[in-house]
């Protein structure tokens, strides 16, 4: 009875989350089937069989922890007469883990949908089965579970004055991270007003006058000013290596852009940002968050970076103090884009200002390293070049 083990994840990840099996006990699978979804406290990820046979038993159930190496689930192999030498008719009444809901494992294989599909579902307390999908192949979309709670009757009143729910998947591996970087970082936060008028007029000249062009918001712009900002402050792309007492200069410029997902916060990086022009910036962005959302960028592309900008545009509100994604030594917020009076040669004018703050990790550097930091991010968009059309 070979034992699969849950295999190393990637850099710093220790432990996932089981979010669903795609299999059942009894189950016969073939080698590379799909077998479980686990979530880590960087990315969803699908593990598939290593190999063929019959899962004679799961070892943890939906929303159990389980550590790297430890044992999920133990294969037999495949016989003509079930697992372990057990009659078919015997092998169907293996029990499934008791925390495994039914759509966890009936019926896994006509349901088409992705995980966070079928995470949303769950969440919402709709079941797939039965559910006509609009997608390709009849896929289950995110827009038909949204369709399918509209259309349903609203719920009786109770007396019930609060309701629960786990704190599961991406919500637990967010409060995780948040809490370790509020006990490790001592943070201060500048702020700082940037003039984007200029800025506004390029972005819609560009997007005015290029048709099949990716969307030019100004994220890529403000990504291009952060690496070339940190190639002038190399302290803010460092990282305190506590066990050596170091601290640690990055030579690499991988940007981490914090993306609102259906699951929650998602933060896929940009490589070697300080290489790429404003348009490479944009199609990097544009694919990362469509990945991001969908729930489908490999582990690779979420972890490893050096910096973060979290950008919630137009929800940004006036000013946040965003929390440093230990053990990276910095996070810039960028704060929502409005028309204000401001002085400009002695004269009341008004322009197209926003916001920018750098929370920082004040063990690594101090508020003057920050406060010049911020300032050349800002020359940057202030004096702004046209991207090549």
């Amino acid at each position: 009875m070979p034992d699969f083990k849950l295999p190393d994840l990637g850099e710093g990840v220790a432990e996932a989350e089981i979010d669903q099996w795609h299999v059942a006990e009894g189950d016969t699978i073939s080698e590379d089937q799909a077998l479980v979804d686990v979530i880590t406290d960087k990315a969803t990820a699908e593990i598939p069989s290593p190999y063929g046979g019959v899962v004679a038993k799961i070892h943890y159930g939906t929303g159990d922890i389980a550590p790297v190496g430890a044992v999920l689930v133990s294969i037999d192999a495949a016989t003509d007469h079930g697992p372990a030498g057990l009659s078919s008719s015997a092998t169907a009444g293996i029990p499934v883990p008791a925390s495994s809901s039914a759509e966890d494992v009936e019926g896994v294989d006509e349901v088409k949908a992705t995980p966070s599909v079928r995470r949303l579902a769950r969440s919402l307390g709709v079941q797939l089965h039965g559910l006509v999908g609009s997608g390709p192949g009849g896929r289950v979309l995110r827009g038909d579970v949204e369709a399918q709670v509209s259309s349903s009757p609203p719920a009786p009143a109770t007396s019930a004055a609060e309701h629960r729910v786990p704190l599961r998947g991406v919500r637990r591996a967010v409060a995780s991270r948040m809490s370790e970087a509020h006990r490790m970082v001592p943070p201060v936060t500048h702020v700082e007003e940037c003039g984007v008028t200029e800025l506004e007029n390029i972005r819609t000249r560009f997007s005015e006058g290029s048709s099949g062009a990716p969307k030019l918001t100004f994220l890529p712009f403000i990504v291009e000013a952060v690496a070339a900002a940190l190639q002038q402050y190399p302290a803010l792309n460092a990282s305190l290596d506590e066990d050596a007492s170091e601290i640690v200069f990055h030579d690499r410029y991988d940007i981490g852009v914090a993306v609102d997902t259906p699951d929650g916060l998602v933060v896929p990086v940009i490589r070697n940002a300080g290489d790429k022009s404003v348009l490479e910036l944009a199609q990097d962005i544009g694919r990362l968050a469509l990945g991001a959302r969908a729930g489908t960028l490999p582990l690779e592309e979420l972890q490893g970076s050096t910096f973060t900008v979290t950008s919630p545009g137009a929800f940004g509100g006036l000013m946040a103090t965003p929390i440093v994604l230990y053990p990276q030594a910095g996070i810039l917020g960028v704060h929502k884009a409005t028309d204000r009076p401001v002085v400009r040669d002695d004269q009341v004018v008004i322009r197209r200002m926003m916001n920018l703050s750098v929370t920082f990790d004040h063990r690594i550097l101090d508020g003057m390293t920050a406060a010049k930091f911020i300032l050349k991010v800002i020359e940057k968009l202030e004096h702004p070049e046209a991207p090549p059309s």
